[in-house]
């Protein structure tokens, strides 16, 4: 929902900021984004699944390399470049 205002001949600018800012106050326009600004869509099953088995495997990685003897952030480290396909296994 867009809102249009143009600025009339010879008007200055106080009064066209105070026409405008009224124009969008009625409209509803911040009303609906302030409600939106924080909304999050409904993830679907898929992608929930997706994002478990990512987090799994990420998991089985950190404690192969915790087991190897890494520290623990290295162990992050390289577990992210092996599942992002920077490092092979």
């Amino acid at each position: 929902m867009a809102v249009t205002v143009k600025r009339k001949d010879g008007e200055n600018t106080s009064s066209f900021l105070y026409r405008a800012t009224k124009r969008i106050q009625k409209s509803g326009v911040l009303l609906q984004s302030r409600r939106n600004r924080f909304y999050k869509t409904v993830l679907t099953k898929n992608k929930r699944w997706t994002t478990a088995m990512h987090r799994m495997g990420m998991e089985r990685q950190i404690q192969k390399f915790l087991k190897l003897g890494y520290p623990l952030d290295e162990s992050i480290a390289l577990a992210r470049k092996i599942t992002k396909g920077i490092i092979k296994k």
